[in-house]
């Protein structure tokens, strides 16, 4: 095998620490992050091998850190302060960021090495740490593990992807759901606020409502994406999911323009104010989630008309990729059915860009993360495969209703397994990629639809399959 590999983390969510007092505080892993670390480095030095540690976006949840110079883990600060993203800003979040997670940074820094092996760390930025953008900010994280001087190029930050040596890397929150996408995420400034960066609607939802329900339903921002979580708790608890509509329906009509013809923005917007206020009284929803549980007809009703606005919220990146978004077409089945089909869309959108890139950047690996779960899969040319998460995640598409109904009652029953997966790329003496999806943990076996191959053996039949699909 050559001398060099790449492993590919995302979505670690670090925040400012102080566990169990901070309840935003999702990443808890921190002494086995650095056990992995040591792990791979111990491999890289006794076979001399190079080793790049790839990040692939949502490393600091900077939606979860306060703009603050001291921070109290107990104290509930003002949406402003999470929600501000200048550069100042940026700075004290990631400050305490590093504060509270010392050994996470120590681990870093410990694994950064210029030569025989050389070992180095490359960071994209993902929605919920654009934050990464400012130059001040990636030079308090170059501090922080000693990537400064001569060693400065041990740490790279990336705009959006990377795409070399066979492989693209990128987070992937631009080709699901509208709420998570930016107009410019290279240059995700905010035209309305000079100095500030681009805040998407799913941004504003995490700040102004899962920063406050989160204290007393942690397990919240692990169902992905939200309009999936919407449906889910639908099918569980009416009055949360009216909560969660009601926050969800404030930021979503800024998504509605340019999805349908000038005519039917408003009639569309409107709805979803009339629904917004209609569910923001305890009354009302207190009737109407009677009706909901005993009448079926009323249930499909009003299931259709919440998806009406829902379809225009997902906004799937091209028609391909989704089912249409029209008024006139929507689904009319029951709520888990409804979030099942969102989560499959999410992953069919994914893994139709990853046959795309495959193409277009001539590369035999694409990884993107983002929606925490999982993935290996072959594909036509290349492999596609999702990073995973080292925050708690589990995969619910085929729970049925009565193991959600008990994680709903129980969550901490369901606490374990908890996977650190990741990607690992090695290259044979052509200078091949062959990636495995792999779990730290040992516990998370994921097998692909065709077993990987690597070398020559993959490069001849990519090229046999090429010149069969000629000739045919």
């Amino acid at each position: 095998m050559a001398s060099k590999m790449k492993i590919i983390i995302s979505d670690l969510h670090l925040g400012a620490g102080f566990v169990p007092d901070n309840p935003l505080e999702d990443f808890v892993t921190d002494d086995e992050f650095a056990e992995f670390l040591g792990m791979i480095t111990a491999e890289s030095d006794e076979k001399t091998m190079d080793v790049e540690l790839i990040v692939n976006g949502d490393m600091i949840e900077f939606l979860q850190v306060p703009a603050t110079d001291v921070f109290n883990p107990r104290h509930i600060y003002p949406s402003e302060m999470y929600r501000l993203s200048s550069e100042t800003a940026s700075i004290n979040k990631v400050a305490l960021v590093i504060e509270g997670h010392l050994t996470f940074f120590a681990a870093l820094r410990n694994f950064i090495n210029p030569a025989d092996p050389h070992r180095q760390i490359t960071i994209i930025k993902g929605n919920h740490d654009v934050n990464l953008h400012w130059a001040a900010v990636q030079d308090v994280i170059r501090e922080a593990i000693g990537a400064t001087g001569d060693r400065r190029g041990l740490l790279a930050f990336e705009k959006r992807q990377v795409s070399r040596e066979g492989i693209y890397v990128e987070h992937g929150n631009q080709y699901v759901e509208k709420v998570n996408r930016f107009d410019n995420f290279e240059e995700p400034f905010d035209p309305k606020r000079p100095g500030e960066l681009e805040t998407p609607p799913g941004s504003v939802f995490v700040i102004d409502f899962f920063n406050d329900v989160e204290r007393e339903k942690w397990w919240l921002d692990a169902v992905k994406p939200i309009t999936s979580l919407i449906w889910y708790c639908f099918a569980l608890d009416f009055a949360f999911a009216a909560r969660l509509l009601v926050n969800f329906l404030r930021v979503a009509p800024i998504l509605v323009v340019g999805s349908f013809p000038v005519e039917d923005e408003s009639g569309i917007v409107a709805q979803m104010d009339q629904l917004r206020q209609q569910m923001e009284d305890e009354d009302e929803v207190a009737a109407l989630g009677e009706r909901y549980a005993t009448d079926e007809v009323f249930r499909r009703e009003f299931n259709t008309r919440v998806d009406q606005m829902m379809r225009v919220v997902e906004a799937w990146p091209s028609p391909e990729k989704a089912l249409p978004i029209t008024l006139e077409k929507v689904r009319e089945s029951e709520a888990m059915d409804n979030a099942r089909d969102i989560a499959e869309l999410t992953e069919i959108s994914l893994r139709q860009m990853a046959q795309t890139k495959i193409v277009e950047e001539h590369v035999q690996v694409v990884v993107f993360g983002h929606t925490h779960q999982a993935i290996c899969e072959q594909l036509d040319g290349g492999m596609y495969l999702n990073s995973g998460t080292w925050v708690w995640w589990r995969d619910f598409a085929g729970t049925d209703i009565e193991t959600w109904k008990e994680f709903y009652a129980h969550p901490d029953r369901f606490t374990r397994p908890h996977y650190l997966a990741y990607v690992r790329v090695d290259y044979d003496e052509e200078n091949h990629p062959c990636a495995r999806l792999l779990d730290y943990t040992g516990q998370l076996v994921v097998e692909c639809a065709s077993p990987p191959e690597c070398g020559f053996v993959a490069w001849l039949r990519m090229l046999w399959e090429k010149l069969v699909g000629l000739f045919r």
